[in-house]
């Protein structure tokens, strides 16, 4: 019915989604970032969207490089990664911390005097396990990142089938996305339409045997995708709640500390999950 409708109007599904994907999520991005400065300043915002979206460009950008995958026919780019991407990711991560705080805690985990803001973990929600900080910031990490996943198996079966990613092997036998492998149809800027030639992915190559890279697929996605996914979720809200928790530390000292975290992050997650060819 919808693919009837959208042809009585001259329109095509992949056409009109891809179309829709990039300002829709910049619209997410925006207002949380609003919301975010409105419930929690703006110091904690700069340093938790920043530290985020660093993260992810970095991250994504060596996934694209070094073969993997590639991002095709975005208008946006901040290096090898559509700016939709660290800037959606970013906000989920967000808005999932709100509703984790939510579900561990239920009503405990609202400020009363602020209903629209979630509390601290040092603003009076209790600690779990007998009182163990790290316990308790594991435990609502490990939510964040649970709920991340659920909604990524969703997500990327979708984004597949309407180019807005591909992954390698692009074909039988193909291990590389090479050109006519996108179909054009569905894009407007045509970047980053085949995999990058570069002295990342000759680095990266060995550890492949015959080029053939993450043969274990689930809902046509690497499961390395979806592991991948809960862990940097898990990692860095984990790092952020833990700063968040530091009420000795001045505002530049957590912005600081995070945001070193990031840079450490950044290669040590990146060579564990691209290397292993599950």
């Amino acid at each position: 019915m919808m693919q009837a409708f959208l042809a009585d109007h001259g329109l095509e599904s992949g056409a009109l989604i891809k179309a829709l994907f990039e300002p829709s999520l910049i619209a997410l991005f925006v207002a949380c970032v609003w919301h975010s400065v409105a419930t929690h300043g703006a110091s904690r915002t700069v340093r938790e969207f920043v530290g985020g979206f660093t993260l992810t460009v970095l991250a994504e950008s060596t996934g694209v490089l070094s073969g993997a995958y590639v991002y095709p026919g975005f208008e946006f780019y901040v290096l090898a990664t559509p700016f939709v991407n660290p800037a959606s990711w970013v906000a989920l991560v967000y808005v999932l911390m709100e509703v984790s705080n939510r579900i561990v805690w239920g009503p405990r985990g609202v400020d009363p005097e602020h209903p629209g803001r979630s509390r601290r973990i040092h603003e009076g929600s209790p600690l779990l396990f007998g009182g163990g900080l790290l316990q308790t910031v594991a435990l609502l990490a490990c939510v964040d990142a649970s709920l991340a996943l659920m909604i990524d198996l969703v997500l990327d079966p979708l984004a597949t089938i309407y180019n807005l990613w591909i992954w390698v092997p692009s074909a039988p036998e193909v291990h590389t996305v090479v050109a006519g492998t996108v179909q054009p149809f569905n894009f407007d800027a045509l970047v980053w339409m085949t995999t990058p030639d570069n002295a990342l992915a000759d680095l990266w190559a060995p550890a492949f045997a015959d080029g053939l890279r993450y043969p274990t697929r689930l809902l046509g996605i690497p499961l390395i995708n979806f592991i991948a996914w809960w862990v940097f979720v898990f990692v860095y809200a984990a790092q952020f709640r833990f700063v968040e928790t530091r009420r000795e530390w001045t505002e530049l000292r957590k912005t600081l500390v995070l945001w070193g975290l990031v840079l450490v992050d950044w290669p040590i997650l990146a060579f564990l999950l691209i290397t292993p060819n599950l």
